[in-house]
């Protein structure tokens, strides 16, 4: 991620900017996770889709979801970004820390039904 953006969220950002530079800055890093010489990444897995929706009416909680899959399994991971916890830069990399933690320290069943995504 840049280290030039600016990581207080400004009072005068709107939601609408502040998810939009959020779905900007984990794009770029959900697509660097899966990057060969990118360690400690998910060599070998492939984002299949991400997405950034509005869980309540009118903006209220708006989540990030990412479904990839990664050593015969597929995922799906789902974090709420708004309203944020953190400025955005921190957000964006607890998104990816988080995901990433969550597949690399866990045990997935062998006979597991390889369509079935993973709840992380």
């Amino acid at each position: 991620m840049d280290g030039g953006v600016d990581v207080d969220v400004d009072v005068d950002e709107t939601r609408d900017e502040y998810v939009e530079r959020f779905r900007a800055l984990a794009r770029e890093a959900l697509d660097e996770l899966f990057v060969a010489d990118r360690l400690p990444g998910l060599v070998g897995g492939r984002l299949e889709h991400f997405a950034v929706v509005d869980k309540v009416d009118k903006g209220v909680s708006i989540h990030a979801e990412t479904r990839f899959s990664f050593r015969g399994h597929r995922f799906r991971y789902e974090r709420q970004i708004w309203p944020p916890g953190f400025p955005l830069e921190i957000q964006t990399a607890l998104y990816i820390e988080h995901l990433r933690e969550r597949v690399l320290t866990r045990r997935y069943r062998a006979g597991a039904d390889p369509e079935a995504a993973i709840e992380i």
